[in-house]
């Protein structure tokens, strides 16, 4: 059968996109990330120094199109130095916000507590720096006219939209400014949203944001399978289902989206846990740990007993997940995103990752599995330590080049094999997951002196919104948590229903 032929886009030069942000995990995601500022920021000011970041990085002015003779299938189309200039002008002088590569909005007559209660009392320094702090996101439509008017919201229209795939937006409240990133996941993962993030508060400055060298180069495309090679096996946690199974885990989710849990009573929600909290969670997941250890017959050395902070925050939130779960007997099959930037599989070339960050190494591996009621009920410490292990086994450089050769073979975009893999043994296993942005550090952005004190998050997705978390990140003298559940999740009264809600 002929293939299509490759897009051309006059005015614009088209480069290959790297194959791993061509998954289908990375197609099918447009997120948004946004940064408050306690701080009037100047909308001009804002408005001009995005321009000039463009002007430096010119690939986040790119349209996403096909090209079926490039390995991923997918190409950016970055603009010519002429063509950049002729859509900065149309964008600053449209009407019609998917014509804008910028938005401000002057919002000032209201505070951002009217939009955003959580992030209002963060901005006012009025969340409580002893208890731990739970309130929703903003309605929907809210939520976008503030933070992304003129960002694309499924893939389909990203590929056939005269847009970028990487748009901002800067809203001014009576007391705060927020910043928005509205991206597709084939620009990269969270490291890439903070840099951008960070150049564009460097232009804010006036200082000369330099360009970046390396784009198009594909950090993984060394591991791409190539056809009649021998299929390797899965990685760790991941299963290849039959008709039979996939016919379970189909009706499995159907039931939990359409009848226990239907699609829209799922909403965003958001956890402020303040320092002292995090540092007594911490101290009692270690005193959990060393207890384990002194009972402990084998002869192990110190590091197999230690837990990281993030080990124990992730622990936390596994246990006030479960809590409200119906079904204590079933297994839970949970997904932890790791990324190949820090942890570089097997058959790794370190000339192949690029200078810059605007590519990405995140996917999500599993962790062992256990039953709902030990998630909910394990001590603290016991948990993060089985975080650990499990994480310590999937992050080995083998297994990393596993999980890289599994997504390329079985979800990029241009050729998905269409079988399933799952990653549970059994298809009615009760399943959630988080991302961990902590390690990205949002909080170290300034912008005219000043540091954010709220991170928030969400994005269009053709699935679920349900059971996927993210672990924001410090910000405002404390860590932020969002993700999905239902209003009666959020207020169990042995799980989340024991926070401070703010509202």
């Amino acid at each position: 059968m002929k293939s299509k032929p490759d897009t051309v886009l006059s005015g614009y030069k088209s480069t290959s996109i790297p194959v791993l942000d061509s998954t289908t995990a990375n197609t099918d995601i447009l997120a948004r990330i946004a940064l408050t500022f306690p701080a009037s920021l100047s909308l001009s000011q804002l408005e001009d120094s995005w321009y000039a970041l463009v002007r430096a990085w010119p690939v986040l002015a790119a349209r996403v199109r096909p090209t079926p003779s490039t390995p991923s299938g997918l190409s950016f189309f970055i603009p010519t130095p002429a063509k950049l200039d002729e859509l900065e002008k149309r964008s600053r002088t449209t009407s019609n916000p998917l014509e804008k590569h910028i938005v401000v909005l002057d919002d000032s007559t209201h505070s951002v507590s009217a939009y955003h209660p959580i992030v209002g009392q963060a901005v006012q320094s009025q969340l409580d720096d002893t208890q731990i702090s739970i309130g929703s996101s903003p309605e929907k439509k809210r939520l976008n006219e503030s933070t992304c008017t003129n960002a694309c919201t499924s893939w389909k229209q990203l590929l056939a939209t005269d847009q970028a795939y990487v748009t901002a937006q800067a809203t001014k409240w009576s007391d705060a400014t927020s910043l928005c990133i509205a991206f597709s996941h084939t620009l990269g993962d969270a490291f890439a949203v903070k840099d951008i993030f960070a150049a564009w508060a460097k232009a804010l400055r006036g200082e000369v944001v330099a360009g970046l060298d390396g784009v198009g180069v594909d950090p993984f495309g060394r591991f791409l399978p190539h056809d009649g090679e021998k299929v390797e096996k899965l990685p760790l946690g991941w299963k290849k289902f039959g008709l039979a199974n996939k016919i379970k885990l189909i009706s499995h989710l159907l039931w939990d989206i359409q009848v226990k849990r239907p699609e829209k009573t799922i909403k965003q929600y958001y956890v402020y846990i303040p320092k002292s909290k995090v540092d007594a969670l911490v101290a009692e997941a270690k005193a959990d740990v060393k207890r384990i250890r002194s009972a402990s017959t084998e002869e192990e050395s110190a590091r197999e007993y230690t837990v990281s902070t993030f080990n124990v925050l992730f622990a936390w939130l596994l246990q006030n997940l479960h809590a409200a779960n119906r079904h204590p007997s079933r297994h839970s099959s949970v997904l932890c995103v790791v990324n190949a930037k820090t942890r570089p599989p097997t058959g790794h070339i370190p000339s192949d990752y690029p200078q810059h960050q605007l590519w990405g190494g995140a996917f999500g591996v599993p962790l062992r599995r256990l039953l709902v009621r030990d998630y909910a009920t394990l001590p603290l410490g016991q948990l993060a330590l089985h975080i650990r292990v499990s994480l310590n086994e999937q992050i080995a450089p083998d297994n990393i080049r596993s999980n890289v050769r599994m997504l390329l073979r079985e979800t990029l975009w241009k050729k998905p094999s269409g079988e399933m893999v799952w990653f549970s043994p059994e298809p009615r296993d009760e399943w959630c997951g988080c991302t961990e942005w902590r390690s990205v550090k949002f909080g170290d952005v300034e912008i005219d002196k000043c540091r954010p004190v709220a991170i928030s998050t969400h994005m269009e997705i053709p699935m679920t919104q349900r059971n996927r978390w993210a672990l924001l990140g410090d910000a405002g003298g404390g860590v932020w948590f969002s993700g999905g559940m239902t209003e009666t999740e959020a207020r169990w009264k042995d799980g989340f229903g024991r926070y401070k809600w703010v509202g």
